[in-house]
């Protein structure tokens, strides 16, 4: 009998060791089965993420995700589509808190990652320093987490699940001697990293577990836990404008405003644009698609710039649409799967609903205001900030942001930022920088708009975060613009 029953339990074990071993295999042939999958699909992934700024697509790498309700990066993913796929203030909007920033978020923007909010600020800026701080800040309650300020004037920093990364403002004098790219712990804002090897770097992006930035020796690829070098290429993506943002991200591509694509594998060239009157500036990448906004100079006239879309795979141009400003460039281009909308202002401030396959115009819609930010989409709403100004009261004026429809480019609410409690400019009403949309709130900071000196914009900056509202406030509605 024991002998019986111990060759019964032997047979039942090898039984269950047969078992696992099959579900092994077949977990394994699911896996090898989802790769093939992943890659056979991937340019389908890559055309719903570049919208929704939901997915970061790739062929052989799905981990790097943007969460639906995270602005991670300049122009909130990769992509730089100005695009997440979470809602903003429903149905109107409502100032939640407002703050002092003690500095200046000039052309910057806030990011909002892993419950905090990341602030780069700007206290000192001149030709010969340049001298700031990250603030991270609870998105809830709006208390400081942690504040790191040591390091330059930060730009627009990136963040992953574990690091924070930034390139630095370099002052103009020729022997500045700080400046850099930093990586900071998200916890304590302490440094883990950096690269002063040169002072001077383009914001940088995070893909493929790697962060791919330049400077002015050539693209780089870094190691992001490190730092160290993986690949350098000299030469290409160099700082031909040196905004935020300059470089963008699509399908295992890295696009740099000298007309340069990049495979984020090794650093080869993919495909190049030969033009060296032009800058491809300001790019986005959605729907396999590259869109430029190009300044081509012009001697003796003003420069013209164009909205041109070509093909990610080899560059190949698809279509142009002809702008009648430079507004545009700064204003950069916002897409959604349907949509590409973008700022004109030569004749009026306008918002502009472009076809995205074919360029042809959607729609226009006329803004009451002056001093517009860059454009943001979220779940189908567009929002842009800026400055209204009370007919009825000379040199009165508040910021404001609108939310417009981006099917129809109806208005759905306008709101107005009461700076009430707060320091601003006596000659310079404040204006809305870009309205960052997470968590379904908006951040936004606000500056003395058209002021010519700088001690302004260091003294006179605040930032606001407006949440939903049920009910119309004084400041949110159809009035005093429609």
């Amino acid at each position: 009998m024991p002998c019986f029953y111990n060759q019964k339990i032997y047979i039942v074990c090898l039984f269950c060791i047969m078992q696992l071993m099959r579900n092994q295999l077949q977990l394994q042939d699911q896996r090898n089965n989802r790769r093939s999958f992943i890659k056979t699909i991937g340019i389908t992934l890559s055309a719903i993420s570049l919208e929704s700024g939901n997915i970061v697509a790739e062929e052989t790498n799905t981990e790097n995700s943007v969460a639906s309700s995270a602005w991670t990066t300049a122009r909130s993913n990769p992509n730089r589509t100005g695009a997440i796929s979470g809602d903003g203030p429903e149905p109107y909007a409502t100032t939640d808190r407002k703050l002092d920033l003690d500095g200046s978020m000039l052309h910057k923007e806030p990011i909002i990652a892993n419950e905090t909010v990341f602030l780069p600020i700007t206290t000192t800026s001149s030709a010969g320093e340049s001298e700031g701080y990250i603030g991270a800040y609870d998105h809830e309650t709006g208390n400081l987490k942690w504040k790191q300020s040591d390091l330059p004037s930060p730009k627009t920093p990136t963040v992953d699940d574990e690091l924070l990364y930034v390139a630095t403002n370099v002052p103009e004098n020729p022997e500045a001697s700080n400046g850099g790219l930093y990586a900071l712990n998200l916890t304590d804002g302490s440094i883990e990293w950096s690269r002063t090897d040169d002072l001077r770097w383009i914001s940088p992006l995070v893909v493929e577990e790697r962060v791919f930035t330049a400077n002015e020796n050539g693209a780089y690829a870094l190691d992001r836990r490190t730092g160290e070098t993986i690949w350098s290429t000299e030469g290409i993506g160099t700082l031909t404008d040196g905004s935020d943002g300059a470089i963008s991200y699509g399908d295992g591509i890295l696009l740099f405003s000298d007309g340069t694509a990049l495979n984020t594998s090794d650093g080869s060239v993919r495909w190049r644009l030969n033009n060296d009157r032009s800058t491809y500036a300001n790019h986005i990448v959605s729907s396999n698609r590259v869109y430029y906004l190009r300044i081509e100079y012009i001697d003796g006239s003003d420069d013209t710039v164009t909205l041109e879309s070509r093909l990610l795979t080899d560059g190949s141009l698809d279509w142009t649409y002809d702008l009648d400003s430079t507004a545009a460039v700064e204003k950069r281009v916002a897409a959604t799967e349907d949509s590409l909308l973008l700022f004109d202002s030569n004749e009026g401030d306008v918002v502009i609903a472009l076809d995205p396959e074919n360029g042809s115009t959607q729609w226009t819609k006329g803004l009451a205001g002056e001093f517009f930010s860059r454009l943001t989409v979220a779940n189908g709403t567009l929002y842009i900030g800026g400055r209204y100004m009370f007919p009825s009261k000379p040199g009165v004026g508040k910021a404001i942001i609108y939310a417009i429809e981006v099917a129809s480019g109806d208005t759905k609410w306008v709101h107005l930022l009461d700076a009430e409690s707060l320091e601003t400019s006596p000659e310079e009403p404040p204006a809305a920088g870009t309205p960052v949309v997470a968590n379904g709130k908006i951040y936004t900071n606000t500056y003395p708009a058209g002021s010519m000196l700088d001690y302004e914009y260091l003294l006179y900056s605040n930032f606001f975060v407006l949440g939903g509202s049920s009910t119309r406030s004084d400041n949110s509605g159809n009035s005093p613009v429609s």
